[in-house]
C-alpha cells in the first residue's frame, strides 16, 4: 500500500483527532498474524495506535486476577515491540471486572501488580475500560480510586471508558440504572489529562452532530474520545452482517470537537481495513463518505475482489445472512474461491458461519 500523507499533510493533521483502532469487540478475537497486520497497515497510512482489548480475552476481564503466564506476558510483549518497531502505539484495555462496589486492598495491590507488568512489557497506552458491567450506586467513587491506582503506577497514555458511555437508555436497560450524576462525577473527579471514551448518542451510533459534541464536551470537561462503533458486528444480530459501507452521518466539524476517533471494528479483520482507511480519508481528507468508500476498496484490494464488492457489498449490508438463499450462497463461493485475496476469504468464512456472536454481547 503507498503511503498517502507528506509532511504538508502532517502538519495539517496537528488540529485533527488521534485516528486508531481499538480490538474491543465480542465475539471471535483477530488471529495474531491479522492483528499484527495493523502495525504498518496504520503507519503505512499516516501512524496512530492500537488498543489490544477483545472481550474473549478473560485475562483483561472477568479473569483479570488471575496471574499472567510467562507465555502470555511474552505474547503482550512480542505485540507491544512489534507495532512500536512500525511507530504506532500500543495499548491495552483492562477491564477490571466486579470493582463496582469497592477497591479493596487486595484489588488496590492486584491492579498494581497488573500496571507494573504493563508497563514492563513496553505498553505505552493503557485503556482502562469499564464498558458492559452491572452498575452500583459506588460506581464513580470507585473507579475514579481505579485512575488514581493507574496515574500512580502506569507512566503512558490512559483512556478510561465509563461503565455509561452513551445516552443510550439501553446501557439502563441491560446493566442496571446508571447512578445519580454518574457522569457528571466522573468528569469532576478524572484528571482532564484522562481521555474519556464516549460512543456517541446510541451503543452504536448512525449519526453523530456538532450539537451532540458540543454537549458531551460540556458534560465531561474535555474534548470525548470517540469509540467509534460504526462498523461494528459483534452480537448476535449484527454477527449476521458484513458493515461494508462509507463512514457517513458524521456532520462536519465533528471531527474538530473529538480528542480521537478509536474504531472497534468488525470481527473481520481484512475486510475491516477498508473501513478503517475509508474512515481516515473522510475524517483527514475530507472527502465525500462514498467517494471515501470507493477509494479505500481501490487502494486495499485486488482487483477481482474490489468489483466483486462493488457487485456484492450491499446485499452483505442489508439483506445479511438468513435473507440471502442457500443457491446465492453457493453461487458467491464459487466466484469468491477464484480470488486470492485475504478478505476473500473472510467473506467466505462468513457465508459459512463462521463468525457467529452469542448472547455474550448484550448491547445487540
Amino acid at each position: 500500500m503507498p503511503v498517502f500523507l507528506n509532511q504538508g499533510y502532517n502538519i495539517y493533521m496537528k488540529n485533527r483527532p488521534k485516528i486508531g483502532v481499538v480490538e474491543g469487540f465480542f465475539g471471535p478475537a483477530w488471529p495474531e498474524v491479522d492483528r499484527l497486520s495493523y502495525a504498518p497497515f496504520i503507519a503505512q497510512t499516516g501512524g496512530g495506535f492500537y488498543i489490544y482489548a477483545p472481550k474473549q480475552d478473560p485475562y483483561l476481564r472477568k479473569k483479570w486476577r488471575e496471574t499472567w503466564s510467562e507465555e502470555y506476558l511474552a505474547s503482550l510483549r512480542r505485540k507491544a515491540e512489534h507495532f512500536k518497531s512500525h511507530g504506532v502505539t500500543f495499548g491495552v484495555g483492562l477491564s477490571p471486572f466486579g470493582l463496582g462496589k469497592n477497591l479493596a486492598q487486595a484489588d488496590r495491590e492486584l491492579l498494581q501488580t497488573k500496571l507494573r507488568q504493563l508497563q514492563d512489557l513496553g505498553v505505552e497506552l493503557l485503556g482502562l475500560f469499564f464498558d458492559d458491567m452491572p452498575s452500583d450506586e459506588d460506581l464513580a467513587a470507585t473507579q475514579i480510586k481505579c485512575v488514581e491506582v493507574v496515574q500512580t503506577h502506569f507512566s503512558g497514555e490512559l483512556v478510561f471508558c465509563p461503565s455509561y458511555y452513551t445516552f443510550d437508555p439501553l446501557l439502563d436497560k441491560v446493566f442496571g440504572q446508571r447512578p445519580v450524576n454518574y457522569l457528571e462525577d466522573i468528569a469532576a473527579g478524572i484528571p482532564l489529562d484522562v481521555e474519556l471514551a464516549w460512543t456517541g448518542p446510541k451503543v452504536i451510533s448512525t449519526t453523530i452532530d456538532v450539537a451532540h459534541m458540543q454537549e458531551v464536551r460540556a458534560l465531561l470537561q474535555r474534548p470525548p474520545y470517540i469509540w467509534e462503533n460504526i462498523f461494528a458486528n459483534d452480537g448476535p444480530k449484527n454477527c449476521k452482517f458484513l458493515k461494508l459501507k462509507p463512514f457517513s452521518g458524521r456532520d462536519a466539524g465533528v471531527a474538530e470537537l473529538a480528542s480521537a476517533f478509536a474504531f472497534n471494528m468488525m470481527n473481520q479483520p481484512q475486510l475491516s481495513k477498508i473501513l478503517f482507511l475509508a474512515a481516515r480519508f473522510v475524517l483527514e481528507r475530507e472527502l465525500s463518505p462514498q467517494m471515501a468508500f470507493d477509494l479505500a476498496i481501490e487502494k486495499t484490494c485486488t482487483p477481482a475482489f474490489a468489483a466483486f464488492l462493488r457487485e456484492h457489498a450491499t446485499t452483505f449490508l442489508e439483506q445479511g445472512l438468513e435473507q440471502i438463499s442457500d443457491e446465492i450462497k453457493q453461487q458467491l463461493l464459487v466466484t469468491l474461491a477464484t480470488i486470492p485475496d485475504a478478505a476473500a476469504t473472510e467473506v467466505k468464512s462468513w457465508l459459512s458461519g463462521a463468525y457467529v456472536v452469542g448472547s455474550e454481547c448484550l448491547t445487540d
